[in-house]
């Protein structure tokens, strides 16, 4: 995903590209389905969401990229400190999907802030393109 572009009057928008050298970037219903189709390198996607997948204890789930600082730089399998982006929470959701749904169905828990917390497993972007809701790895 290539950087995001940002005005006070619309979305956040962005060019995506992959990082492997491909001409195509895949795209997914959910983080966790096979690529439904493609996008062409160089499409420009509005930007939802970002998200990161991770490990914390027996559990697999979604936190929202922002609660983990430094996650964009570091490497599946690594720890992260959790750090919930209201400074008055000292905990952040823990979501079995990468959904901003707080329902019952879809918060596994909340991980209290603190370092080496959680593993990262993947970094995802929401987006949407050409009106359709689709997941890219970030």
């Amino acid at each position: 995903m290539a950087a995001a572009a940002s005005s006070s009057s619309g979305p956040k928008m962005a060019l995506v590209k992959n990082a492997d050298g491909y001409d195509e970037v895949a795209a997914r219903v959910k983080p966790s389905a096979a690529a439904a189709w493609d996008l062409p390198g160089g499409s420009l996607v509005e930007l939802v969401d970002e998200w990161t997948e991770c490990k914390y204890k027996a559990l697999r789930g979604f936190i929202k990229s922002k609660n983990l600082p430094g996650v964009k730089e570091a490497a599946p399998g690594a720890k992260q400190e959790v750090r919930d982006s209201f400074k008055a929470n000292k905990e952040t959701c823990f979501r079995r999907h990468a959904e901003q749904d707080s329902s019952k169905g879809n918060v596994l828990g909340y991980i209290p802030n603190g370092p080496g917390a959680v593993e990262l497993i993947e970094n995802w972007v929401e987006c949407k393109w050409r009106g359709h809701k689709t997941f890219v790895k970030a």
